[in-house]
Formats: C-alpha cells, structure tokens, sequence
C-alpha cells in the first residue's frame, strides 16, 4: 500500500497473495485459504477433495484501515456416503454469510455510538446498512447479557432537564447502586415508555416500587407491575409533615411581629430548632443546642398552636420510626392515631396533609411491609445528576441528556469476562473498554 501500512491479516486460514490500492477508493486484499481440506458442516469429518471455486467481496478491518476481503472460496465435497450433505463451502472463523466480517462489525458499532449513521457510513465509505446490522447484533448480545436486570426494588423520581421547563422520570436500582433508564416527563406515559421495553415476565419480578406521592406513577406502576408493593417515599412524607410545620411557623411569625418585633424574631430563628429530630436537639451539648432548646421554648409557649404542630411532627417522626421496624400492625395504629390527631387539632395545614395521608394510605403502610424501602438513592441521584449538569452548562437535546446520564450513573459490561459492574466503581480511565448495554 501507499502508505506503508502493513496488511498481514491475522487468519491463521489464510494467505494473502495480491493487494490493490486505488487512490480514493478502498484497499481490496486478495486471500485464499491455505489449508488442504476442510470439514464438513454436516458431519463434522474431514475433506480433501474441492468441486472448484467461487469469489467472495468481505468488507473487514485491519486495524483501524477498512479493506474489501476477496476472498477465494473453494467448493469441497464430502467423501463419506453416509453424509447427507454432497458439497459444501469453505467457512471461515469470523466471517459469516454476509458482507462484512464480525470484526468489521464491531468496529462498526464502536465507531456509531454516540454519531448519526450516515455521517459515519460516509467517513468510513461502507453502506449504511452494515452500521444498522453492526449496532443490532451489539444490542442483541447486550440484551441478552442483562436480561432480567430489573431488579427486585425499583426506584422511580423526577429531576429537571431545564428548571421549570423540561423535565425526566429516573429509573434507577438501589440495591445494585444505578440509573436503569430514563425517560422524558413526569407523568404516567414516562412510566409507560420505561416499562414496555421490558416483557411481562421480566416486570413481574419486581417486588416494591418506591415512588413520591404522586398519583400518575401510582396509577401506571398498579397497572404495569403487577406484582410490585408501591410504597410512598419516608423523605417525601417527612417533607410534607415540614412544609405544614413551617407554614404554621410563617402565620405566627406574622401574626406576632406585627405585635413586637423582638417577639416576631423569636419565630423567625426558631425555625431551624423545630426543623431538627427533638432528641437531637436535646442531647446538643454546644451552644447551638442550647439555644435552639430556648427558642423551642419560648415560640412553643408564646403561641399555643405552633406547640400543638411542633407535637404533631414528633408524633408523625415516632410513627415512621415504628414503620421501619416492620411491625405492620402498631404502624397501622400509629398512623391512624396520627391522622385522627391532625383532624382535631383543626390547623389548615394539618388537616389538608391528613386527607393526603388518608388518599395515600395503603402506600404508606407498604412502607411497613417492605420493611423501610425508601427512595434515599433516588433523591441522591437527583444531586449528582444536578452536579453533572453544571459541568456541561445544561444539555441541548434530550439525547445528550439522557446518554450522559446513563454513561455516567449506569452499567457497564466486561467485552471479555461479561461482568455487569456500575461503571462508578471502575477506576478512572477503565471505562473506556468496557461496553454499556444502553447503547451497545
């Protein structure tokens, strides 16, 4: 060749005898194969005598250099009467009844990924459909490779592609630590989109389904999963409990600065001391303790109801510790005995989250049953996929979005041993060889 590049095929059934480089055009390789008899696909025994020969145009690689393989193909025929088939072909290792072999076909798939078809048919001057049969026949492998790899705990939350506009549905797997797919919306349809790529089967095997408390995933996951527990999310629910909390907190800290101002502080820097687990704040030995213990006490006895809604979330905060024990039946009481509390405290805000609690009842109970799943590695990814973004300065399309966060947060297959591991557990740099079944 013109530029020196050696073309010493590594088939150790071949030899090469005539090489032809045309500018602007691919190299094309003239082989034939070097050993006297072949055996027979049929009955699997040897054969020496050849019925003449055939060509065949391969397209292959050589390195990273894309070649047409003319290959001379011999016609043997099966010397043993007992076989029921006379002729056959000379087959060899890697090259197949198509027109490109399977090493082609994988540098094919590598060089795709992530780039448009045409564009790389072109650079690579080869038809378009071989690059098609290259990424199908990867996608086939790594299907099979994770088949069944929806695990038994689902974890399903949103996160925002673009603040207040664009937003995605994570699906990710707590026990084994990563994103499975992502999809876009928030609504019941994402849930949809994720849970038909998967067959009936392979659904059914999910046990529990953490969502927060919103109804479209309630609904689709009752109807596509059929065996799963839904359970609502504890750091939703704790969340809710606050939010209450602070909007009684705001209607005292107005209602009494209007009355003094250095009474109308107490409310405002209370708020961090009402936020905090009551043991926490009473085993504080620092003067931070003790002075969140002081404006607990004044702002609770200053304002009867703000002690009534402060009682209230310790209440809830010892109902979910029983809840994570697995003891159903005293959650069930405790929870019940909360909802009948914030009925009769006749506070707005408790008494909206009690009817909220009351629609979500049996999803909170789950989380009982499946002894505390929570959704704590969903909410953590909504921070690292938060962190990813300020690293690109935001993503254009949906493709980069989600392709970045699957490559970053998801599985990673070993091309030589099939080892599924997630990817953050490989030591920077290693990723490279390994391939992703999303976009294998």
């Amino acid at each position: 060749m013109a530029d020196g590049i050696n073309l010493r095929l590594r088939r150790r059934d071949m030899n090469v005898f005539r090489t032809i480089d045309e500018d602007g055009r691919r190299p094309i390789v003239h082989v034939a194969g070097r050993h006297p008899v072949a055996l027979c696909p049929s009955c699997e025994r040897p054969s020496a005598t050849t019925n003449g020969t055939g060509w065949r145009d391969v397209i292959d690689v050589v390195r990273t250099v894309v070649v047409t393989l003319s290959i001379c193909v011999r016609r043997f025929v099966c010397e043993f009467e007992d076989c029921a088939q006379a002729t056959f072909d000379e087959r060899f290792e890697g090259i197949g009844r198509g027109g490109a072999s399977e090493r082609a076909l994988a540098f094919f798939a590598d060089l795709q990924r992530g780039r448009a078809t045409r564009r790389v048919a072109i650079d690579l001057g080869v038809p378009q459909h071989y690059l098609r049969l290259a990424v199908g026949r990867r996608r086939c492998v790594a299907h099979e490779r994770t088949r069944g790899r929806l695990g038994r705990h689902l974890g399903i939350d949103e996160c925002s592609v673009r603040k207040n506009f664009v937003y995605a549905t994570v699906f990710s797997d707590p026990e084994r630590g990563v994103v499975i797919d992502l999809a876009p919306g928030r609504d019941a349809s994402a849930v949809m989109f994720f849970a038909h790529l998967y067959t009936h089967a392979e659904r059914a095997q999910v046990r529990v389904v953490t969502i927060d408390c919103h109804a479209p995933y309630r609904m689709a996951v009752r109807a596509l999963f059929p065996n799963a527990l839904v359970v609502a999310d504890a750091f939703h629910l704790h969340r809710r409990v606050g939010y209450a909390l602070t909007e009684v907190r705001r209607e005292s800290w107005n209602r009494w600065r209007a009355r003094s101002t250095r009474l109308g502080k107490v409310f405002k820097q209370v708020r961090f001391g009402l936020a905090r687990a009551r043991e926490k704040v009473q085993a504080d030995t620092t003067r931070r303790g003790a002075r969140e213990r002081v404006l607990i006490y004044d702002a609770t006895n200053l304002d009867p109801v703000l002690g009534v809604a402060y009682e209230l979330k310790e209440a809830f905060r010892a109902a979910m510790a029983i809840g994570k024990t697995g003891d159903v039946e005293c959650f069930e009481a405790a929870l019940d005995l909360f909802v009948a509390l914030c009925v009769g405290s006749r506070i707005p805000a408790f008494v909206i989250l009690a009817k909220t609690f009351q629609g979500w009842r049996q999803e909170i109970i789950n989380y009982a049953v499946s002894g505390g799943a929570s959704n704590g590695f969903a909410e953590a990814l909504n921070h690292l996929v938060k962190n990813q973004k300020r690293q690109a300065h935001g993503y254009r399309t949906w493709e980069g979005f989600r392709g970045q966060m699957l490559w970053t947060f998801g599985e990673v297959i070993d091309p030589d041993t099939g080892e599924i591991v997630p990817l953050r557990s490989l030591p920077r740099g290693e990723g490279a060889r390994w391939i992703q079944p999303q976009f294998a």
